[in-house]
């Protein structure tokens, strides 16, 4: 086995350790998820938006004071009967559109293409904001247990976003089984916790009020409550309903049924998420637990669940230190939904021709790998951007997932009002409440969020629409460019052979019969980087070259891929309907390292002729062992 093989082979084993072993196309039915499994996936998102939804209302509540601190749960309890709301709704989804695409295919099909990529803008907006808010809480957790870490939390945030790629490219089953445990203990973890904060006084356990630092009773200032400060933190409370969506965006990801195990795993979220939000909501309430925000420094302050783990538990560290662990456990898995619907809309996108082909191709562990690392690179840069702080990060959510609820119930209706069909007078009714009240909320949650940071969305997502038309346009204008219809092949031109010769030796005399064997107009060029080697080359020409004609190009300024470039424009001036092959000799060493010490202007060259019309470049090589 030669040594470059013996390399390929290593790198194999590399890559199958770190990867998995590919996967072939048939095995992409064994590749769909039980409802077990599904859950974690596809809930974690929404399950996991618990840990900063309450944190997100008693942020903005405080504004006025902590007197007004007794309307979270009312806003809590607004917030999960509109839950329910979006959670009917998309159930019928699930069973209308079973080949998944969830509001993109929706607002396409029923509101028009233009609808569509507004919706599919929002979305991908959404997910990369999904990972971002999700990854930025769960260190926030850590931080509030491991004060000393919490300088490094855009550090921590962008480590653990680029874990969860490695972890996804590894494909969608073996993601499952990895979130499945980190879920499900989060799950027991925080209805426990509930459990005991909400029912202990009925069995004569209570747990203890939150007690403020000096610090924090220092910064209590009364105002007036108002209208808007209410809808504001509702609207920022609204968070705990972003990933609603993901099972409506996944459904081929289900095992047959498919439909009915979507719609089944989006009831188990819904019920899992109301009860944990409204339990916390309600523990911080009833005890008194204020949250203010960026601590001194801009540093993260201690979270929520953290201060409800004191009060619930009477500040015992093992017992909190589990809370913050599974809690941020599931925070930093969260981003799996995103990382298992943007891929898949965008290959979607792709497939209709408004994003890069490449994002449709699925990679060798059955999933779409450029997808995944296009969102970690967008993941990563937004976090670094806002310093790794989820209260940066909040006011720019839910604007997208609003936008998309409301696209995705005023297309359901479209849809019943066309098929009609069994009940749909029913089905028309619950979509279009659907509709309206996720509307009017997306209205709040511009107005009231939109000068925190959400105008960042609103900006954004029409950029990303201008993205896809253009590329869209594009793909329209090479398929007018290639068809077939109407073409008459033409008759091949004459054809012109270059090839280079830095020197002559063996690697570039099998490049020469190459090209006496493809044209009989054929020509040597050499570059002349250093005079002083050109009569040498003369000397060795005479005696190997034959009858190959040999130009020398001087380059004053040393430069090869200049005068090589005005060169070949010269010979397409001089024979302008000739077809030009460049010929590049190249010898292949036997070790990867000795690549390095040899001048590898193959590449180059490609790049700066790649634009020339009616040129070919080839690579002739030969192979040192």
């Amino acid at each position: 086995m030669g040594r470059s093989s013996q390399i390929r082979l290593d790198w194999s084993l590399v890559r199958r350790l770190i990867f998995g072993s590919p996967l072939s196309t048939e095995q992409l039915s064994h590749q769909r998820l039980p409802k077990i499994l599904a859950l974690p996936i596809f809930a974690s998102d929404a399950l996991s938006s618990t840990a900063y939804a309450t944190q997100a209302i008693l942020l903005n509540l405080l504004i006025a004071g902590p007197h007004v601190l007794h309307l979270t749960l009312p806003i809590s309890i607004a917030i999960v009967v509109l839950l329910w709301v979006v959670v009917i709704s998309y159930t019928q989804t699930v069973h209308a559109y079973p080949e998944g695409g969830g509001t993109y295919s929706v607002s396409r099909e029923n509101l028009g293409i233009n609808w569509g990529l507004l919706a599919a803008a929002a979305l991908l907006t959404d997910y990369v904001l999904t990972v971002a808010v999700s990854i930025t809480s769960g260190v926030q957790q850590i931080t509030s247990f491991f004060t000393d870490l919490a300088p490094y939390q855009t550090q921590l945030a962008v480590a653990a976003i680029w874990f969860l790629t490695l972890a996804n490219l590894r494909g969608a089953k073996e993601s499952g089984m990895l979130f499945a445990v980190p879920t499900y203990f989060f799950v027991i973890t925080m209805l426990g916790t509930v459990g005991v904060g909400v029912f202990g006084p009925l069995f004569g356990y209570h747990p203890r009020p939150y007690q403020p630092t000096t610090q924090e009773t220092a910064q209590q200032v009364m105002h007036a409550v108002s209208l808007g400060l209410i809808l504001r933190a509702f609207a920022s409370g609204c968070a705990a309903m972003t990933g609603i969506e993901a099972v409506a965006n996944g459904v081929q990801a289900f095992r047959p049924p498919e439909s009915k195990n979507a719609a089944q795993t989006l009831v188990a979220m819904g019920a899992i998420l109301s009860t944990i939000f409204l339990g916390i909501s309600y523990i911080a309430q009833k005890y008194h637990i204020v949250y203010y925000g960026h601590g001194e420094g801009d540093v993260s302050a201690e979270s929520v669940i953290s201060m409800v783990a004191r009060v619930v538990f009477h500040d015992e560290p093992l017992l909190r230190g589990i809370i913050l662990f599974a809690t941020a456990t599931i925070l930093l898995l969260a981003a799996n939904t995103a990382y298992a619907d943007f891929p898949r809309l965008s290959s979607i996108l792709a497939r209709h021709g408004y994003m890069p082909r490449q994002l449709a191709n699925l990679g060798d562990r059955l999933v779409f790998s450029n997808g995944i690392i296009l969102l970690a690179v967008f993941v990563s840069l937004l976090v670094v951007a806002f310093g790794g702080s989820v209260d940066r990060l909040i006011p720019l959510y839910a604007v997208g997932v609003f936008t998309a609820f409301t696209l995705s119930q005023a297309g359901m209706v479209r849809h019943w009002l066309q098929q009609k069909g069994t009940g749909w007078q029913w089905k028309v009714l619950v979509n279009g409440i659907g509709a309206v009240a996720t509307g009017i909320v997306l209205l709040v949650i511009i107005v009231e969020k939109g000068p925190q940071g959400a105008w960042v969305v609103l900006v954004v997502i029409p950029i990303l629409m201008w993205i896809f038309t253009q590329i869209n346009r594009h793909y329209q204008k090479v398929r007018a460019r290639l068809t077939l219809i109407g073409y008459e092949p033409q008759p091949l031109p004459p054809h012109t052979v270059l090839v280079l010769v830095p020197d002559v030796h063996r690697g570039v005399i099998p490049a020469l019969e190459y090209a006496r064997e493809i044209s009989k107009d054929h020509r040597a060029v050499h570059i002349e980087i250093n005079p002083a080697d050109t009569q040498r080359l003369k000397e060795r020409w005479e005696q190997w070259g034959g009858d190959m004609p040999l130009v020398i190009i001087e380059s004053p300024y040393r430069s090869l891929i200049g005068p090589l470039v005005e060169y070949v424009r010269q010979v397409r001036q001089d024979h302008p309907r000739h077809l030009i092959t460049v010929v590049l000799p190249e010898f292949v060493v036997t070790k990867w390292w000795e690549r390095v010490l040899h001048n590898n202007s193959a590449f180059l060259i490609k790049l700066a002729l790649g634009n020339v019309r009616d040129v070919v470049i080839t690579n002739v090589r030969y192979y040192l062992d």
